[in-house]
């Protein structure tokens, strides 16, 4: 399994979120300077973290991004379903991206990746935003 590009950007952008001021508004363009992310890329992500309900916008002036929700409620595993992200191992073990194998009744790996499967789910829907701000702040 490797991480995209687009949910490492996505769970930085949403680091950088909480550990602003709670409900302060913050324009996506300081979020993109201080990441080091094109805007039009950002911008793209920040349209699927909102239509997954984890961001909300602010028109107007003093207008921008803040995160939905405190930041201990914001599951790894949130965000990478968020932007389209597998956390699956392999493609026979997921739900959502399986193609039928003709090996599947008889696959003496796919038990394996089965049990990492469940491994990687259990990691990525136990971290929190909260226990990535509080590893360090680079803010």
């Amino acid at each position: 399994m490797k991480i995209t590009t687009k949910t490492r950007y996505a769970v930085r952008a949403l680091v950088d979120l909480a550990n602003q001021p709670k409900g302060k508004a913050i324009p996506l363009i300081e979020i993109a300077k201080r990441q080091s992310v094109k805007l039009k890329y950002l911008e793209q992500i920040f349209l699927k973290l909102r239509q997954a309900k984890l961001i909300k916008s602010k028109k107007g002036p003093g207008g921008g991004y803040f995160i939905s929700r405190a930041p201990d409620s914001i599951k790894i595993g949130d965000i990478m379903k968020a932007v389209g992200e597998s956390k699956a191992p392999v493609f026979c073990v997921d739900k959502k991206k399986y193609k039928h194998c003709s090996r599947i009744n008889r696959c003496p790996t796919r038990p394996y990746w089965k049990k990492l499967n469940k491994i990687i789910d259990t990691f990525f829907d136990t971290h929190t935003l909260s226990d990535l701000c509080k590893e360090r702040k680079y803010f």
